[in-house]
C-alpha cells in the first residue's frame, strides 16, 4: 500500500463516501494519508476499481446517499476495509446497525476522536499489508488471454474486476475457443475466494451424483465437495440434464438437496458457468430451464471473438510466443511484420484456442529469433487471387485441426467440442482430407 506521489511519501489510500469537511481529514492528510472524497456513488465505484484494496469510510451523518445504494456499493467492493461514521442517535435505527454489522469492520460516532481514528486506520493498513501477502491477487486478475487495448477487452477487464467482488453466480458466454475458462479463473483470482479451490468440470461428464474426474488418472470425486468454499466452473452448462439443473437451482438458492446416491448436499460455492449459446438461444431452445437461467444471469459476461480484437491479436500472439519460447527453450524473440499482418488478416474461427495452437507449432518449427509468416501455417489473403470460399474452407480446416489437436485426435471428443454429431464430424474430415489412416493389427 505504500506509494510515492511526487516527492512525498503516501502512507496509504483512504476513500471517503459523503460527509462534510471535518477536521479529522486534515489530520489524516497531515499524517501522510491520500484522502479521496466522493459525493457520487458511480464516481466512487470507478475510483475503487482503480485503487484496488484500500480503506473506506462511509459517512452516514448527513444522509448524502440512500442506505440501500451505499450497501450495494460496499457489498460489491469487498476488497475495501470499511469503517462507518454515524451520529449517536443513529445507533437506534435498526437499518443503520444492520449495515454496520454486515459490512463494516468498525464504526465511530460523531465527533470523531482523532487519535483513536488514526490508530484504527493505521491498524487496518497493517491488516491490508498482511492480506496482500496472503492474497497477492486480491483486487487484480490474471492476464493470460485478457490482454489488449481495444474497447472490447477493456470492457471485459472492467467487468471482471466488478464481478469478482460480488459473490454471486456468473454466466460467461462466447464462441468456442474464446477463453471463457480464462475469464472464470480471472474472476476467481480477483475475488475473496482466491485462496480456495477453483474446480473446472465439463458438464457432459457429470454423473447423477455430481461425480467427475477432476484430475487426470485419479478416481472421480464429488465436484461440489471439492469446490466447497471456492469456485465451481461448469463448462457448457447446457449439457446438464434437467435433474442436475434443478439441483443446481436449489444449490444457488442456498437450499439442501439429496442426490440419487443418497448424499446430502449443502455447500458454500460460487458458481460460474459457461456456454457458447446466446441468451436468445438459451431461452428459445429450452437448453436450460428458465429458473436456472434467471438465477445465473444476475451477472453476465460476453467474451469477444478473437476476430473482433483488431490489433490486440498481435499483442496476444506475442504473449503466447514468448511464453512458449521459454517453455520449449526456443530462440524466438519477435514476430516478423509479415507474420503480424497474416495474424491480423486471418478470420480465426477457432478463436484464442486456435491462435495458441498455431503459435505453439510455429515455435517448435522456428530455429531463429524471428518467427516468420511461413511458420504459422495460415492461409494468406492475396487480394482477389483467393476467393471468399477458399478463405472460409481454410479457416474451417484450421479450426478442425486445432480441435483435433486439443482432443488428442479423439473424434468423438472433437465433435462434442465443436457441437456437431459424429456423422457431421466425419463429413468434415472427409471434406478436408483429414480422415485418419486405418489401424492395422498384426495377426498372430
Amino acid at each position: 500500500m505504500n506509494r510515492t506521489k511526487g516527492n512525498s511519501s503516501v502512507l496509504g489510500t483512504l476513500v471517503i463516501l459523503g460527509g462534510g469537511t471535518p477536521t479529522w481529514i486534515k489530520v489524516l492528510e497531515k499524517a501522510g494519508w491520500a484522502c479521496h472524497r466522493c459525493y457520487d456513488l458511480r464516481t466512487a465505484e470507478s475510483l475503487l476499481l482503480e485503487i484496488g484494496p484500500c480503506i473506506g469510510v462511509v459517512d452516514l451523518t448527513r444522509d448524502d446517499f440512500s442506505l440501500q445504494g451505499v450497501a450495494g456499493l460496499v457489498n460489491r467492493n469487498k476488497q475495501v476495509r470499511w469503517l462507518a461514521l454515524v451520529k449517536e442517535r443513529q445507533l437506534g435505527h435498526d437499518a443503520i446497525c444492520q449495515f454496520i454489522v454486515n459490512f463494516c469492520i468498525d464504526y465511530f460516532t460523531d465527533p470523531v476522536p482523532e487519535s483513536q481514528l488514526l490508530a484504527t486506520i493505521g491498524h487496518q493498513l497493517g491488516m491490508l499489508q498482511l492480506e496482500h501477502r496472503v492474497w497477492p491477487q486480491l483486487g487484480v486478475f490474471g492476464q493470460s488471454g485478457l490482454q489488449g487495448e481495444q474497447a472490447a477487452m477493456k470492457k471485459l477487464r472492467h467487468q471482471v474486476k466488478r464481478i469478482a467482488m460480488a459473490d454471486v453466480p456468473v454466466l460467461v458466454q462466447g464462441e468456442i475457443g474464446t477463453g471463457k475458462e480464462l475469464v472464470a479463473q480471472a474472476i476467481h483470482q480477483a475475488s475473496t475466494r482466491a485462496k480456495s479451490a477453483f474446480v473446472c468440470v465439463k458438464c457432459e461428464s457429470l454423473t447423477e451424483s455430481w461425480m467427475a474426474e477432476l484430475d487426470a488418472g485419479k478416481p472421480p470425486e464429488c465436484c461440489l465437495a471439492a469446490a466447497n468454499g471456492g469456485v465451481l466452473f461448469l463448462d457448457e452448462v447446457t449439457q446438464l440434464d434437467r435433474q442436475r439443473q434443478h439441483e443446481l437451482v436449489r444449490l444457488l438458492q442456498g437450499e439442501t438437496f439429496i442426490t440419487v446416491s443418497g448424499r446430502k448436499v449443502t455447500a458454500d460455492i460460487r458458481v460460474i458457468v459457461s456456454t457458447r449459446y446466446s441468451q436468445e438461444e438459451l431461452l428459445e431452445s429450452g437448453l436450460i430451464s428458465e429458473a436456472l437461467y434467471f438465477r445465473l444471469n444476475a451477472l453476465g459476461v460476453m467474451v469477444p471473438a478473437l476476430r473482433e480484437r483488431g490489433e490486440d491479436i498481435v499483442l496476444l500472439a506475442e504473449f503466447f510466443m514468448l511464453k512458449f519460447a521459454r517453455q520449449y527453450n526456443s530462440p524466438v524473440k519477435q514476430l516478423s511484420p509479415q507474420a503480424c499482418q497474416l495474424l491480423e488478416n486471418y478470420f480465426w474461427p477457432g478463436n484464442v484456442r486456435e491462435l495458441i495452437g498455431h503459435i505453439k507449432r510455429a515455435i517448435l518449427l522456428a530455429d531463429d529469433k524471428m518467427l516468420e509468416a511461413d511458420h504459422l501455417d495460415l492461409p494468406r489473403l492475396l487480394d482477389d487471387k483467393q476467393s471468399l470460399k477458399k478463405i472460409r474452407e481454410d479457416s474451417e480446416r484450421g479450426a478442425i485441426l486445432t480441435v483435433l489437436e486439443n482432443n488428442k485426435g479423439q473424434i468423438s471428443a472433437a465433435a462434442r467440442e465443436l457441437g456437431v454429431s459424429r456423422a457431421t464430424m466425419y463429413r468434415l474430415l472427409n471434406k478436408h482430407d483429414l480422415v485418419p489412416p486405418p489401424k492395422h493389427f498384426r495377426q498372430s
